[in-house]
């Protein structure tokens, strides 16, 4: 096998990355609007057809394909839970670690009418955990009873305590529903487990959601979905920073990806206390991925103008509010829309800024300074301070004429950011060919191969 193929199929983009496994290096990068929703065979075709213009047809037929999806905006999740510091964070970690989209969280005993909310929004997955093991039963065994009994046709993943799985499994056999069973995600206090969760979400969704969206028929043609398309960005991330037997990685890091809809944040760093701060909720997990679907540049980037306010960002872009209205409404109707004047294009770094900015804030722990004559400083989040690589990814940083003014947002702005936790200083990446997914993939394949290529192809700015 001297070739391989590696596709993803988003919700805007179907792409390609052709690699020589020989040559330890990309031979071609391609990506063509998305036919997921009519049908994914017309994009791939054109992905392959782009791959045979580098390729010989023996080669080309020899090539392994390969592909990840984060067709119609990702897998979308719902996380029910105890409490909001403890099971529904760990929840929140699983979710987003496995490639997931949150649309809902609910915390305690839950009400029916709020299930039917999952049902309007069109939730495709259902995680439901709660209770360390031999804890809590009362609430849990009444959320499982609201669920059983719901109008829900889809999968649920109970990772609760496991003492009551028996009567849980028993309550959604009653419903019919289709439940499966993993670890408890909170064992105990201060343990946090949310490998085999996050495993069977990414089963799930490649099994289920995946033929949902039309990439069933695709599947002759591919030798395997591997995973959805963030699982793959952040198994490529902990490549990079970890490295492997034979080969070292860069050390700790932060991804940021900005899109139309969503800005995702990608973290590789082990939970460490900040000056000896006593830690407050669920663990963190050393791979972290949150996501905020009010951050885009596109269809959301009317949730950003609410955020900064239409007056802040007037100002910004010296341009009259009403042309500021009338500039974000052509963004929120027309997805695909590439700035081409100087004032467009000014407006997309503002954009882009603000949600590389914000969502880095969100994705960092804080400091909250107590009076106690325990504790003087409480810790909420996770601690990125020591990361000194960042990397950009997604068209809005890729396609900027600044991308490293734009990742300097990230970092903590003088005394009056000392509460975040977020690096001062760091060096600067751009993952300016869409590899970062690729490569996820051919780490299953290569992950030696898989490192040295991105080493050598991430652009240092």
């Amino acid at each position: 096998m001297e070739n391989i193929i590696l596709l993803d199929f988003g919700s805007t983009h179907t792409k390609v990355v052709v690699v020589s496994l020989k040559e330890e290096k990309i031979l071609h990068t391609n990506c063509f609007p998305s036919t997921v929703k009519i049908d994914a065979r017309v994009g791939l075709q054109k992905c392959l057809e782009s791959a045979k213009t580098i390729l010989t047809e023996d080669k080309f037929k020899k090539a392994i394909k390969l592909a990840s999806s984060s067709a119609a905006g990702g897998l979308r999740m719902a996380v029910i839970g105890l409490s909001q510091s403890l099971s529904i964070k760990a929840g929140k970690n699983t979710a987003f670690g496995a490639g997931g989209k949150i649309l809902f969280t609910l915390s305690g005993k839950i009400k029916p009418e709020q299930i039917q909310e999952f049902i309007n929004k069109k939730v495709e997955i259902v995680l439901f955990c709660g209770g360390y093991e031999n804890g809590n039963e009362t609430t849990v065994l009444h959320n499982a009873k609201i669920l059983s009994e719901s109008n829900l046709r889809i999968p649920i993943i109970y990772a609760g305590n496991s003492s009551i799985i028996t009567s849980v499994r028993g309550l959604m056999q009653m419903g019919r529903k289709e439940c499966f069973v993993a670890d408890n995600l909170i064992p105990n206090v201060g343990l946090l487990n949310t490998t085999m969760a996050e495993n069977i979400v990414r089963e799930v969704f490649l099994q289920r959601i995946v033929n949902m969206k039309g990439l069933n028929n695709v599947k002759e043609i591919l030798d395997g979905i591997l995973m959805p398309t963030p699982s793959a960005v952040l198994s490529a991330g902990e490549l990079l920073t970890k490295g492997t037997e034979t080969e070292a990685g860069i050390g700790e890091l932060l991804i940021v990806d900005v899109g139309g809809a969503t800005t995702d944040v990608h973290s590789f760093a082990e939970q460490i206390s900040y000056k000896g701060a006593r830690l407050s909720g669920a663990k963190e997990t050393y791979s972290k991925r949150t996501v905020e679907s009010d951050l885009g540049v596109r269809e959301s980037s009317e949730l950003i103008l609410d955020e900064i306010g239409v007056e802040e960002l007037s100002k910004n872009c010296n341009k009259s509010i009403q042309w500021v209205k009338d500039a974000i409404k052509y963004r929120v109707t027309f997805n695909d829309y590439i700035p081409d004047n100087k004032d467009e294009k000014k407006l997309d770094e503002i954009l882009t800024e603000i949600a590389v900015r914000s969502s880095a804030r969100r994705h960092a722990g804080y400091i909250e300074h107590i009076h106690s004559a325990n504790c003087k400083l409480l810790q909420i989040g996770k601690n990125i301070t020591n990361v000194k690589n960042i990397i950009g990814t997604g068209g809005p940083i890729i396609h900027s004429e600044n991308p490293k003014k734009i990742l300097s947002y990230i970092l903590k702005s003088g005394e009056k950011e000392e509460n975040f936790l977020l690096p001062s200083e760091s060096k600067f990446y751009l993952d300016e060919s869409y590899i970062l997914y690729s490569m996820g993939l051919l780490r299953e394949i290569n992950p030696n191969i898989a490192l040295r290529i991105l080493k050598k192809e991430l652009k240092k700015l």
